[in-house]
């Protein structure tokens, strides 16, 4: 790890050998200042000064594509913006953003957790959060976190289909069902959510139900050959051969390849 450029100075370099302080500090200093979008902002060693609306980009630029974010760097931002609360949660979503375009849900966590406990409200970052945890398989806390985005948002039916699969993962079924069932109310569209429910019906041996929640799935999306497969194995097991063996038709020729 190379450390800042500045002497006396030991915190890790970001940009061209500085640290996330002293780039601040220089890019206060260098960036030509306009009479125009000036804001008030706190100086660290004296009273507060103009700086343009041209810096407080670059200032937000380098926050926003500094690889290794750490709260020093937003405490050194507001040693020089008086930062609101709204602004400093917009810089933690910027970067918790980037990091999910990355995939890096290391980052992604804490920082979604200081939005939330900046605005406990904010029901889209706590259903992030719990999307993460159930990437990693740690389907409590992601289904303590969509309850949570669900108290805030109930008319969310991603909120609610996020739930339900956790739930079916941690084979609560029954609960599961509500949540894909009131999902599937909020948005009547979503196919995923029909062939969900017939996944689960089909597992409970309640095949004349998993064949409706499949075919619904089917008339949203005709294309997708897991949907026609799984319709297969519910006929089997119902003993209505003909009828699997037209639904396996239907994969072949599906994933036939066009000439």
């Amino acid at each position: 790890m190379d450390s800042c450029m500045i002497k006396n100075c030991s915190d890790e370099a970001y940009e061209e050998g500085l640290c996330a302080q002293h780039s601040i500090e220089i890019l206060k200093k260098v960036v030509p200042e306009t009479q125009t979008g000036k804001k008030i902002f706190k100086s660290v060693s004296g009273p507060c000064e103009d700086i343009s609306t041209k810096t407080q980009f670059m200032m937000h630029s380098l926050l926003v594509h500094v690889d290794k974010f750490t709260d020093s760097v937003i405490s050194s931002f507001n040693n020089i913006f008086n930062l609101t609360k709204d602004e400093s949660i917009d810089i933690y979503r910027n970067m918790s953003n980037k990091y999910l375009n990355k995939q890096n849900n290391q980052k992604v966590i804490p920082l979604l957790k200081k939005v939330i406990e900046l605005n406990p409200d904010d029901a889209e970052s706590k259903y992030q959060l719990g999307s993460i945890y159930f990437a990693q398989e740690a389907y409590d806390e992601a289904n303590a976190f969509f309850d949570a985005a669900i108290q805030l948002n109930p008319d969310n039916s991603d909120y609610h289909f996020a739930r339900g699969l956790g739930y079916e993962q941690k084979k609560l079924f029954d609960e599961a069902v509500t949540s894909f069932q009131k999902a599937a109310k909020l948005n009547t569209e979503n196919p995923e959510t029909y062939y969900r429910l017939g996944i689960i019906f089909d597992f409970q041996e309640k095949y004349k139900k998993a064949v409706e929640y499949f075919q619904k799935a089917i008339d949203l999306n005709p294309k997708n050959t897991d949907y026609y497969q799984s319709l297969g194995f519910t006929y089997e097991s119902m003993d209505q051969h003909k009828e699997a063996v037209n639904c396996y038709k239907k994969v072949f020729s599906l994933k036939k390849p066009s000439l």
